[in-house]
C-alpha cells in the first residue's frame, strides 16, 4: 500500500522510528507546529495536502481534533485516516484512554516532548499553543487588562496554583537535551516538573495501517471528519454535504 502521512512536525522523530515497522509506502507532508495558533488556516492547510493525494490509497493523518483544526476535512478520492484523540497529549501517550486516566481532572494540565522544544519556542502546550515569555507582546497586542486574561487562560490553574509540566518522553527518541530545556523553562515560571513516558503504539498502528476503529477513524471518500464532544470517540464522520465547515477560530 502507497499512503500519503501528512503530520505536525511535532511528532517528526516519533515518526521516523515508527516508519521503521511499517510494511507500506510511506510519503511524509510534514506542517509547522506553529500553525496550531490559527486553527483555521491548519485546517486549509491539511485540506490542501489531502485534496493532492489521489494517487494513493490512504491519507494518514499525524493529528488528533488538534483545536477543531481536523473538523470538517474531507476526503476526496482516497480514505482519510487519523487517531481518536483531543490532541497530540494522546497520540504521545499511545492511547486517549491512558490521556484520560492521567488528566480527566484537567484536562488543559500543560505538557511537553522533544517536539515541542526543537520546532520553536513551544515549552508548553495545553492544547493550544502556548508561547515563550510572550506577555510583553500580549500587551502591545491587546491592552494590559485583556492580556492578562489571556495570559491566565494559556497558564492554567488548579487550586489557585500552576500546573506541573509533564515532559513526554518516548523511549526510542532520544531527548534528554529537550528535556532539560523544558526542566529548565518549567523551573524559570515557578512550577514542578514531571516525567511522562511515551509511546509509539498509536504512531505504529496508524503506519502500519492497524486503524481498529475504537482508536482510529477512517473516513471514506465523499465524506468528512465531525467533531463530537466527548472522551470515547471523539471524532466521527458524516456525508460532506450534511454540514458546513465550522467556526474555527482560535480559542485560548
Amino acid at each position: 500500500m502507497k499512503f500519503k502521512v501528512v503530520s505536525c512536525n511535532v511528532f517528526k522523530r516519533e515518526m521516523e522510528v515508527a516508519a521503521q515497522a511499517s510494511p507500506h509506502e510511506l510519503h511524509f507532508e510534514f506542517i509547522e507546529l506553529g500553525e496550531h495558533a490559527k486553527p483555521r488556516t491548519l485546517h486549509a492547510k491539511l485540506q490542501a495536502a489531502v485534496d493532492d493525494a489521489a494517487d494513493f490509497d490512504a491519507v494518514l493523518l499525524g493529528y488528533g481534533l488538534c483545536g477543531r483544526a481536523t473538523d470538517g476535512l474531507a476526503a476526496r478520492d482516497v480514505p482519510l485516516v487519523l487517531p481518536r484523540s483531543h490532541d497530540c497529549c494522546g497520540v504521545l501517550l499511545g492511547s486517549r484512554k491512558r490521556f484520560e486516566d492521567l488528566f480527566a481532572a484537567m484536562p488543559s494540565t500543560p505538557f511537553s516532548s522533544v517536539g515541542f522544544v526543537e520546532h520553536g519556542e513551544y515549552f508548553f502546550t495545553d492544547g493550544e499553543m502556548m508561547l515563550g515569555d510572550n506577555y510583553a507582546a500580549l500587551v502591545e497586542q491587546y491592552g494590559e487588562d485583556d492580556a492578562q486574561y489571556i495570559y491566565e487562560a494559556m497558564h492554567p490553574k488548579l487550586d489557585g496554583v500552576l500546573q506541573p509540566i509533564h515532559f513526554i518522553a518516548t523511549p526510542e527518541v532520544p531527548s534528554a537535551e529537550a528535556r532539560e530545556i523544558c526542566r529548565a523553562k518549567a523551573e524559570a515560571e515557578g512550577r514542578e516538573f514531571r516525567d511522562l513516558d511515551g509511546s509509539l503504539r498509536l504512531l505504529r498502528m496508524l503506519l502500519r495501517g492497524e486503524w481498529p476503529s475504537d482508536e482510529f477513524l477512517v473516513v471514506s471518500p465523499g465524506r468528512r471528519i465531525r467533531m463530537v464532544g466527548d472522551w470515547d470517540r471523539i471524532v466521527e464522520s458524516e456525508p460532506s454535504s450534511q454540514f458546513a465547515a465550522p467556526d474555527q477560530s482560535p480559542r485560548v
